[in-house]
């Protein structure tokens, strides 16, 4: 759904480590096969993260499209079988499923099967999905739509440094240290968010 996107304006992915651990490398394959994006798995430390970043842009400068494993140290190219087996028992695809900032898109969440419904925090408590759906709107001025989807950088969101810092985040970017705005106001962005807005 987000590759089909027109407006979306990515070049390449860094993929997330610790979902490959388990699921392995094989799941990307679409990102690169159908629709010619690279796509490099990463570790978490600062050496990770250049050097994914140096695979993404190798690819890119060379007209190539491929799923790379960086963290091959941890993630193994199909994964964890048995999480993956335990995985598939207790979980299905949801039909639909809301993103902050991306709005609905099919297939790509996952929910508790019936057989382990017990264990269903939505169910048993009438929350989420198993409730009549309100749509979330994002706060006022949050872009974490558009920084998803690289229409713009960090800094541009109007929130950016003021509204939105880790410590009063408006937008799920700025809640993890592994969110886009969190990591740029972390390692510089905030200090460059007056410059971009003037």
């Amino acid at each position: 759904a987000l590759l089909d996107d027109p407006h979306m304006v990515l070049d390449g992915f860094v993929g997330p480590g610790h979902v490959s651990m388990v699921i392995g490398t094989h799941p990307y394959d679409f990102i690169s096969e159908d629709y010619g994006k690279p796509i490099v798995v990463a570790g978490f430390e600062p050496l990770d993260l250049l050097q994914s970043v140096l695979m993404v842009l190798e690819q890119i400068r060379d007209g190539r499209a491929v799923v790379e494993n960086q963290y091959a140290r941890v993630v193994p190219e199909h994964g964890n079988p048995v999480s993956i087996a335990a995985c598939e028992d207790v979980y299905e695809a949801r039909p639909t499923f809301e993103w902050r900032g991306l709005g609905e898109i099919d297939a790509s969440g996952l929910r508790i099967r019936p057989k382990y419904s017990a264990f269903d925090a939505e169910e048993k408590f009438g929350i989420g999905y198993a409730t009549e759906r309100t749509v979330v709107e994002e706060p006022e001025g949050c872009a974490c739509g558009q920084v998803m989807t690289g229409r713009i950088k960090p800094v541009q969101c109007p929130q950016f440094g003021k509204g939105c810092t880790p410590e009063m985040p408006l937008g799920a970017l700025m809640v993890s240290s592994e969110g886009a705005c969190a990591a740029y106001y972390q390692y510089g962005g905030a200090r460059a968010a007056p410059e971009v807005a003037e």
